[in-house]
């Protein structure tokens, strides 16, 4: 099963990484952000995109557990700053919920790749 899952969480990460890069502007309106100017755009796409398109198929590619591994710490991390945010800027919205229940699912389905 893990052979499954944990490519599934790289699935996925190519997939929102794609959207990034091909529709950075839908994607910053997805997390709130709104772009300044051109280089903002460029903001979007590359971390938004680039990043995340690249951290998924290094894992899908490499199948190295290795890679696995920094993909969820880098979810699980956004999780627990999501989590702190919510407590410190007291922004317990819905929305920050849902992101972090996202940023769950994905890492610890990018967590069962750590496994042979």
């Amino acid at each position: 099963m893990n052979d499954v899952l944990g490519p599934l969480g790289a699935i996925l990460t190519v997939a929102l990484g794609l959207l990034g890069l091909l529709a950075p502007l839908h994607a910053g309106r997805m997390v709130g952000l709104k772009p300044e100017g051109h280089r903002g755009v460029s903001e979007l796409r590359s971390t938004f995109g680039g990043l995340f398109t690249g951290m998924g198929l290094a894992c899908l590619v490499l199948q190295a557990p290795a890679a696995y591994a920094v993909a969820a710490c880098a979810w699980l991390s956004a999780a627990l700053a999501r989590l702190v945010s919510m407590a410190v800027d007291r922004n317990p919205s819905w929305l920050n919920a849902g992101g972090v229940a996202l940023e769950l699912l994905i890492g610890m389905l990018l967590w069962t790749g750590t496994t042979a």
